[in-house]
């Protein structure tokens, strides 16, 4: 009998188009012969699936649907909602109290990576390298360009280069559009390159194939990733010695900060040190994404990647 799996996309931030364009490119790529795939749309504190050009409401008591005069349960969940509630780790307490698995890293892990400050503090107290930043206010002494950007958002929303101190304001006013909170960030020059790590075989933590991101623009911001103007180059043309290097400092950080899933870890490399400067939990999945070109050039296709994690969520 085949596993009904929930697709959740959606959410209540500015990533949700994002998100939604995430969760179809993995719904299209799931083994339908092995699983019974539902699109699941979440928008303020509302659940729905459309199937068959009809809407069905989600019972939030006990996740279920009705579906053609059958009560439908879920076997597992894919959280693809980048941002709140799916990134903040809001939704899991939910599907725990339900008895139901879940594809994303549980709620402290979570709410620790989705503060990029208080991420960064945590992993510096690890000997992991990370760009000095504060939270909330101006460094006396900051050096120019430096970085100003939200605390709690992804997809370069609100993520601003600046280069003088004149610009400050301003930059902090944009990041202030996105959310509450902003942290000013040494600007760290050099090559930028992410590394995806998953631990879907056998709870072993493994690496994807490195990308290199080349980008038209000053930083690699929001128009860089979903509007053409960057380059990403898998696998990333560096020496083995780098490589291993950066493997085995994104294997460590996904230890440390106790991850689940597929994860994505962002560096810029200065004087040929890694320097971590971004957690991704829920990594994009469109087709313009990163990670399934990682996929594919690992040798996998996208739909036995997909099988893997819907597996691990349902035997785990």
């Amino acid at each position: 009998m085949k596993k009904n799996i929930a697709i959740i996309v959606g959410g209540d931030s500015v990533e949700q188009k994002i998100s939604i364009k995430s969760g179809e490119n993995f719904y299209k790529n799931v083994d339908k012969k092995k699983f019974n795939p539902f699109l699941v749309f979440y928008t303020v504190n509302k659940w729905f699936i459309l199937k068959k050009k009809s809407s069905f409401e989600i019972n939030e008591k006990d996740f279920s649907i009705v579906f053609e005069d059958k009560k439908i349960f879920f076997n597992g969940v894919v959280i693809m909602i980048h941002g709140s509630p799916g990134e903040t780790g809001e939704l899991c307490n939910y599907f725990e109290s339900l008895n139901i698995p879940y594809s994303s890293s549980n709620q402290k892990a979570s709410e620790l990576t989705f503060n990029k400050f208080k991420c960064n503090k945590f992993l510096k107290k690890k000997k992991i390298l990370v760009p000095i930043s504060s939270v909330n206010k101006i460094i006396k002494k900051i050096k120019f360009p430096c970085i100003v950007k939200p605390i709690n958002s992804g997809s370069s929303f609100g993520v601003s280069k600046i280069k003088k101190e004149t610009e400050l304001r301003k930059g902090i006013e944009i990041a202030k559009k996105i959310g509450s909170d902003f942290m000013i960030e040494e600007f760290i020059s050099g090559r930028e390159l992410t590394c995806a790590v998953h631990n879907l075989n056998e709870n072993k933590i493994t690496t994807l194939p490195i990308t290199e991101i080349i980008t038209e623009r000053e930083i690699f911001d929001y128009e860089a990733k979903y509007l053409g103007l960057s380059k990403e180059i898998t696998p990333a043309k560096i020496n083995e010695r780098l490589k291993k290097n950066i493997e085995e400092i994104s294997k460590n950080a996904y230890r440390v900060l106790n991850l689940n899933g597929i994860v994505r870890f962002d560096f810029i490399i200065k004087n040929k040190v890694p320097y971590l400067i971004e957690v991704n939990t829920i990594p994009g999945f469109s087709q313009e994404s990163i990670v399934p070109k990682m996929i594919i050039e690992s040798g996998k296709t996208i739909k036995e990647f997909t099988t893997d994690m819907i597996e691990k969520i349902t035997l785990s």
